[in-house]
């Protein structure tokens, strides 16, 4: 299986010790887990602007990308423009692409802060990816599996 880390959550991904991404990292370097990825320009830049380039590259070297074409992104992010909620065409786009259900993403329920509920109920949608959204280690379970990557 393969998992798309949103931007919004980079801050809480590259904590090793952040409580509810240590299941994403035991997932990811024991089970086999990967996260779907792809060069696109804007892709690119939230990554780098995030301070993730080392972790991208180090990622990429270890077989922990599934890198695809940044073209067919592209495409299909402009297919979405105006066609959903969220302004997030190229997630929505690389889910698409890459036919991956499981996004990580980020909301603090306690504080009430509930993420990013536009690009959530775009990714949930069943007439677009029809997916799952992973915010807190209690999905871990049921969203993490061992399944490879479509």
């Amino acid at each position: 299986m393969c998992i798309i880390v949103d931007t919004n959550t980079f801050h809480k991904f590259k904590d090793p010790n952040n409580e509810d991404m240590e299941p994403v990292w035991t997932w990811l370097e024991e089970r086999g887990g990967k996260i779907a990825y792809a060069d696109t320009e804007k892709l690119e830049e939230e990554w780098n602007r995030a301070g993730m380039r080392n972790l991208r590259n180090r990622l990429r070297q270890t077989g922990k990308l599934k890198v695809v074409s940044p073209q067919d992104v592209e495409e299909k992010a402009d297919e979405l423009k105006g066609k959903i909620k969220s302004n997030d065409e190229q997630i929505i786009a690389l889910a698409l692409v890459t036919g991956v259900k499981i996004l990580i993403s980020y909301a603090d329920y306690e504080s009430g802060q509930k993420g990013d509920s536009d690009l959530f109920d775009d990714f949930r949608d069943k007439s677009l990816v029809g997916g799952r959204v992973y915010t807190r280690k209690v999905h871990a379970r049921r969203m993490l599996t061992k399944d490879t990557c479509p």
